[in-house]
């Protein structure tokens, strides 16, 4: 009977939101930013998503991620990290002139990998989830791209090109059997 009680423990704690979860550890600022981002991206798709917030980078991600997705070993996805310390959520933590931007953009990058979560590992797929969720965003709420919308849409842009540029450059000298090929269970939103 204990075991039967710990399992609907268990399963109810992971069918809470992610910020419910991590409230316990997490500064309310951070999770007012994710709360309002999350709000932005759209809360009947992206509210019980498994994100967890982390302020320190694992070594298997780039030094300029913003958020990732992990994978189980059949290449599901399990779980997305937002790290709390990039430039993005930072701004979107503090209130700022810019902030409202900087909780669009936090948004998008939720979305990037909300693609990544339900679909698989496709960089591409993912940045054009992103850019058409920024796209839509900034018409619906500016009628028209403002400066910073526009700005934010062709650094989202850089950063796919970058990624995609990265990705068939790896296949080519995976190809060719120069350098190290490796099975990569992570995918890092990391924009230059």
């Amino acid at each position: 009977m204990r075991n039967i009680a710990w399992l609907f423990i268990v399963v109810g704690t992971w069918c809470l939101p992610a910020t419910i979860r991590a409230a316990d550890s997490t500064p309310a600022d951070e999770r007012a930013a994710l709360e309002k981002a999350l709000e932005l991206a759209g809360p009947q798709l992206y509210r019980n998503l498994p994100i967890v917030l982390i302020a320190a980078l694992p070594g298997m991600v780039s030094p300029d991620a913003q958020a990732w997705t992990v994978y189980d070993e059949h290449g599901t996805g399990d779980r997305v990290f937002v790290y709390t310390r990039s430039r993005t959520f930072r701004c979107a933590s503090a209130p700022r002139s810019d902030q409202d931007q900087c909780l669009l953009r936090l948004a998008s990058i939720i979305v990037h990998e909300a693609w990544h979560l339900r679909h698989g590992q496709g960089e591409a797929e993912a940045y054009e989830a992103q850019l058409a969720f920024l796209r839509l965003t900034e018409a619906s709420v500016f009628f028209e791209l403002s400066e910073t919308a526009s700005q934010n849409i062709r650094e989202v842009s850089r950063s796919r090109d970058r990624v995609l540029a990265d990705k068939r450059n790896a296949n080519r000298q995976a190809d060719t059997g120069v350098g190290e090929h490796s099975s990569q269970n992570t995918a890092a939103y990391s924009p230059r």
